[in-house]
């Protein structure tokens, strides 16, 4: 039961977009897993940073120009919010040998060796197999938005007469026309800016997977010792107080881990959670709104599906680290009184008094009724975003075959006049 080297492939493929700057994740012992601010990955990591905070400038410049709605609003704020995950990401990677030690010692308690091969072999398969899922579908979801782009882009040309010879440089000066008024165009230029942009984005899903694979673990551990526990709920068997001192030793162990992890992954949880409330929201949006392609219908609904399973998939596996850890209290309830012993009397008690839940920095707790929380808000901001729209309806708007360039595709006047018709 690794969990290292059950997230070792994950880190792999995250660090191919310039993510979770962590040096030495393919060597076998952990406590080799370091970060250092002198390698590839970190500075990698740091001049896509740079990038981010440039092109947030470039869209808050081009706003100021245009004016805001509803829907360009996406542009400054997808480059502020990853910035902020990207530096949530480092502070992880930086605090991450700390974690690793942690990790190991709990591992290397005696009930998580009882058939840990068996464990190891199945959670690392079902956690590996739901979190590259997720990492490919950010990916494809990426490289559909760069497709609907170029769509629309070639549409255009031929709606407004537009004759090019080199589409790589019409679409370029197009699409980042903001960026190239600055920086002279090449080729490659465009090639890094598309890398840049891709793994800017794949930050989103980066947090969301962080997060998933850590509860996934701590959940794993908690069963291990409910497991055990289970053993002694008939009558056949007597434990020992010496197994209850065990049990709630270990209990406490993993419990030490969750707080010192989510010490230092709860504010990225925060953040996980209003990226994933604002991206529903704003996806929902587009799918009310009629669009003005197939692509970006099929766009649309593609996102909103990813976004959704994200979002789904992290609170699932955050709040079923309470559901697990209070589960003992049920299972001790069943143990015939001859059985009871004073170390089993303190184990229950210590349950019964500990609320242990995943916290987002105090602000909230992830249970089952977090979800239907969360729902409700989404319900709540749409109408605001709706309202937003609105009222900013007649603003960002700009005539059709304008020389202007939008990265977000915007309303064009033509567009206003035949809804309003």
């Amino acid at each position: 039961m690794d969990f290292h080297h059950t997230i070792r492939p994950v880190l792999f493929v995250v660090q191919l977009f310039g993510q979770f700057p962590l040096q030495g994740i393919l060597k076998s012992d952990p406590l080799r897993w370091h970060f250092r601010w002198c390698s590839v990955q970190t500075v990698l990591f740091v001049l896509l940073e740079h990038v981010g905070l440039f092109l947030c400038y470039i869209e808050y410049d081009r706003l100021m120009v245009i004016g805001v709605n509803a829907d360009n609003l996406i542009g400054p704020l997808f480059y502020l919010d990853v910035m902020i995950i990207m530096g949530l990401l480092l502070k992880v990677a930086y605090q991450w040998p700390s974690m690793a030690s942690k990790f190991q010692q709990v591992e290397a308690l005696e009930t998580m060796q009882y058939d840990a091969q068996r464990h190891g072999r199945q959670g690392a398969r079902k956690i590996r197999t739901v979190a590259l899922l997720l990492t490919f579908a950010g990916f494809a979801e990426h490289m559909l938005s760069i497709g609907k782009t170029m769509y629309a882009k070639v549409d255009e040309a031929r709606v407004c007469n537009w004759n090019y010879s080199n589409f790589p440089e019409y679409y370029a000066l197009r699409t980042y026309e903001s960026f190239f008024i600055r920086v002279p165009y090449n080729f490659p230029t465009l090639i890094v800016l598309e890398y840049a942009n891709t793994a800017l984005t794949m930050a989103w899903t980066v947090q969301d997977v962080l997060i998933i694979i850590i509860s996934d673990a701590i959940v794993g551990y908690f069963e291990r010792i409910n497991e055990r526990i289970q053993l002694y709920c008939s009558v056949q068997v007597v434990a020992k107080e010496k197994f209850w001192c065990d049990i709630r030793s270990h209990y406490v162990t993993v419990r030490e881990l969750l707080e010192q992890v989510m010490a230092i992954v709860s504010p990225l949880l925060v953040v996980s959670c209003g990226t994933n409330l604002y991206l529903i929201c704003y996806q929902l949006f587009h799918i009310v709104e009629e669009q003005k392609y197939i692509v970006h219908t099929i766009f649309a609904y593609f996102s909103l599906l990813c976004v959704i399973t994200r979002a789904f998939l992290t609170m699932n596996y955050c709040s079923a680290v309470h559901e697990v850890a209070r589960k003992p209290v049920g299972m001790c309830r069943r143990i015939p009184s001859q059985s009871w012993c004073s170390e089993l009397q303190r184990f229950h008690d210590h349950i019964r008094k500990n609320y242990i839940v995943i916290s987002a920095m105090g602000l909230f707790n992830i249970t089952r009724r977090t979800m239907l929380t969360m729902l409700g808000a989404v319900i709540t901001y749409e109408l605001v975003m709706l309202h937003f729209a609105k009222t900013t309806e007649n603003q960002g708007v700009v005539k059709e075959c304008s020389k202007t360039q939008f990265s977000y595709e915007p309303k064009m006047e033509s567009t206003l006049a035949a809804q309003s018709l």
